[in-house]
């Protein structure tokens, strides 16, 4: 058990080394008793267990051994079995990539981590084996779960969704020995959505310890149980339907406002046409004049209808297309473009976007 409570919280960094030791403790009295009982029944019939949220509502149900318990309180393992046998969560951590430097500034000041979306054996490799090597553990094998991972996407399934996306699901099962040559399993889950050039992307993982002369059944006993687990689709509705009214209102306020724009823009072309039918045109140089006027005006309108505004790379003096709410932009030599209204800020400091020439571009017509 303290090897997964450590890679639990170093994974996860949610606690300092005191704390985890406190936790340890804690959580050991708590499984002797726990195990006491279980030892008690001794039954290893299978049956289907309920699993609550730390609300008492129903989220799903799970085929495990009758001398398997859940636990559906906060802290600790989240099963018990037999023999010492136990099972952790280790909580899940997102992350984000975009192509877009400006959704990736946003994230990231609003305090997510950017990174490229990577694979279940990526995760093992890359954050799950640093921390069990510093413990002396090392990795024996990385299996697919394919039959998890349809239990993770049939969550997926049940959630709304304002339009489609493109969405990837993994699962694998890593298995492990510590320094004493004691077995233990992590199952990776990682589910990624692409939406344009943004991917959303995040993991969690499921841990098993188990006695050495146990860990054979114990893990096959894990692994069903993953793949047993059937939520029910009532416990998201009170979910389904709070985002359906928000993309509802978010719609209607959205159609309005440019039912709007609409009508001001064709008002606008009408009184335009009006206006220049009725003048004539004394000589070239004027009509040149006026034109220009013309192209400008239909420009405002146009920006004002799609919620962009024109601005001006101050190093090329190239023209771009930009979305409105910024008070000052930055452009590259790619017209890729950085909006902030931050007065201090300049990308060309910024070590997430730095890699490359920033100028600024001011608004014009």
């Amino acid at each position: 058990m303290k090897k997964m409570i450590l890679l639990a919280a170093l994974i996860a960094l949610s606690s300092c080394k005191n704390d985890v030791k406190s936790g340890e403790n804690a959580s050991s009295e708590e499984l002797n008793s726990e195990n006491a009982a279980v030892e008690s029944e001794g039954s290893s019939e299978i049956v289907t267990q309920p699993f609550y949220d730390d609300k008492g509502q129903l989220m799903a149900t799970v085929e495990l051994p009758a001398n398997w318990h859940l636990n559906n309180k906060k802290g600790g393992p989240s099963i018990f079995g037999p023999g010492g046998i136990s099972v952790f969560d280790i909580p899940m951590r997102n992350f984000m990539y975009s192509n877009d430097p400006y959704v990736a500034q946003s994230y990231v000041q609003n305090g997510g981590k950017l990174r490229p979306y990577s694979s279940a054996a990526d995760v093992v490799k890359q954050d799950l084996l640093p921390v069990a090597q510093r413990e002396g553990s090392k990795l024996i094998s990385v299996t697919q779960l394919p039959d998890v991972v349809k239990v993770d996407k049939s969550v997926s399934d049940m959630l709304y969704k304002v339009g489609p996306m493109n969405q990837q699901f993994e699962a694998v099962l890593s298995e492990w020995e510590d320094k004493d040559g004691n077995p233990y399993a992590i199952v990776v889950h990682l589910n990624g959505s692409q939406i344009g050039n943004t991917i959303m992307w995040n993991y969690y993982c499921n841990g098993l310890n188990s006695p050495k002369e146990r860990y054979d059944s114990a893990k096959q006993t894990f692994v069903t149980a993953l793949e047993s687990m059937r939520y029910n689709p009532r416990y998201f509705d009170a979910y389904n339907q709070s985002e359906q009214n928000k993309a509802s209102a978010s719609w209607a306020a959205h159609h309005q406002r440019m039912q709007s724009r609409q009508q001001a823009f064709d008002s606008q072309q009408a009184a335009h046409r009006d206006k220049w039918e009725a003048i004539n045109q004394s000589s070239m140089a004027a009509y040149n004049s006026a034109n220009a006027a013309s192209d400008k005006n239909h420009n405002r309108f146009l920006n004002y209808i799609k919620d962009q505004e024109t601005v001006t790379n101050s190093g090329d003096g190239k023209r771009y297309q930009v979305e409105t709410g910024s008070n000052q932009y930055y452009v590259n030599d790619q017209g890729q473009y950085i909006g902030t209204n931050d007065p201090n800020y300049d990308p060309n400091r910024d070590q997430n976007v730095n890699n490359q020439t920033w100028n600024q571009a001011q608004k014009s017509d």
